[in-house]
């Protein structure tokens, strides 16, 4: 009623205040920026279907959409799925010069031993910047507190036999990582079997080729639900190395 009143040149003074206010409302919710709380960002989503979509968090339109060429069907990679997306890269040093971007982790199969897939996606562009398989299962990927100089965070990925890789594979990555190895834990779940894990480092892998990039791990508590009466349907926590909210059903 109020943008007829002030088409027909009907409005009053208060009417034409509460327009202008309008106007400027939308004119802001469509600018990609950050509002003053830090929001209105880009939302980056994975689909079943291997598609990454951009949404805009003011107005919810797509910004770009990409089908990654890493998670294509191949001779090598059969049946390609989607695990997560996870922040890669923010360089607030290096705003100017470079674009904030993901890390999408996929795997060859749906079964956690099949060998992993890496793909590094710009967040403002849609641009795949690089992809590759990797020599290893994904069985669960931990985002680490720490980054390098370049502003990269780091990443542990858990293996089907329970060894952790760090990405990325660089020395200065390694050097990172060491000063805090005895402070990292994360914690596992099998909900069918009604458990949570707690779980630390230990020395690098045992093998005939030495990996710096690889670390055995250890079990350093865990915490077993009555099947017969309790069951968890979910858990959340920010960080993977916080306390652990349950929830779940008790049956009577």
């Amino acid at each position: 009623m109020l943008k007829v009143k002030g088409t027909l040149m009907l409005a009053s003074a208060e009417d034409v205040a509460a327009i202008q206010g309008m106007r400027l409302k939308n004119s802001e919710k469509s600018k990609m920026i950050r509002d003053h709380n830090g929001f209105r960002k880009l939302l980056i989503v994975l689909t079943k279907s291997r598609k990454l979509f951009a949404l805009h968090t003011g107005d919810g339109r797509i910004v770009w959409s990409l089908l990654l060429n890493s998670l294509r069907q191949t001779e090598a990679c059969e049946n390609p799925t989607g695990i997560n997306v996870y922040q890669w890269q923010v360089p607030h040093h290096h705003a100017m010069d470079e674009n904030p971007s993901v890390l999408v982790v996929g795997r060859c199969r749906t079964g956690t031993d099949a060998p992993g897939i890496f793909s590094y996606v710009d967040t403002y562009t849609g641009k795949e910047l690089k992809s590759f398989g990797l020599n290893h299962s994904v069985a669960q990927v931990i985002p680490l507190p720490l980054t390098d100089s370049t502003e990269q965070q780091l990443h542990l990925l858990i293996d089907a036999n329970g060894q952790a890789h760090l990405y990325p594979r660089a020395p200065e990555a390694v050097a990172i990582f060491q000063n805090e190895f005895s402070n990292i834990y994360w914690y596992s779940v099998e909900a069918d079997k009604g458990v949570i894990k707690g779980h630390g480092l230990k020395s690098n892998c045992d093998g005939e080729v030495a990996d710096n990039y690889c670390f055995g791990t250890r079990e350093t508590w865990s915490i077993v639900f009555p099947s017969e009466s309790e069951k968890i349907i979910s858990t959340v926590t920010r960080k993977s190395n916080e306390v652990v909210l349950v929830s779940g059903q008790i049956f009577s």
